[in-house]
C-alpha cells in the first residue's frame, strides 16, 4: 500500500512538473489536439520567453523565444 501510494505520487509529480514531456508534438496548448489554437496561441505569445509556460515545447529553433519563426516551423510540420 505505502509502495503504491509512493509510486503514485512521483507519478504525479512528475507530470505535473513536466508536462511539455507528456504533451503530443505540435500540441503547443497542451488540450491534447493539434489544430489551429495551437497556432493561435503561438501568435499570440511571439516575442515572449518559452521557459516557464506551456509553450516551451513549441519553441521550435530553441532559441527560448516563441516568435514568427516558430509559428512557421509547426505550419510546416502539421502538413
Amino acid at each position: 500500500m505505502v509502495r503504491t501510494t509512493m509510486a503514485l505520487l512521483a507519478a504525479i509529480t512528475i507530470a505535473l512538473a513536466a508536462p511539455a514531456a507528456f504533451a503530443a508534438a505540435g500540441d503547443c496548448n497542451g488540450d491534447g489536439q493539434v489544430d489551429a489554437a495551437d497556432l493561435d496561441a503561438l501568435v499570440a505569445a511571439n516575442n515572449t520567453p518559452a521557459e516557464g509556460t506551456p509553450l516551451t515545447g513549441c519553441d521550435y529553433d530553441g532559441d527560448g523565444v516563441i516568435s514568427l519563426a516558430d509559428a512557421a516551423e509547426h505550419i510546416s510540420q502539421s502538413r
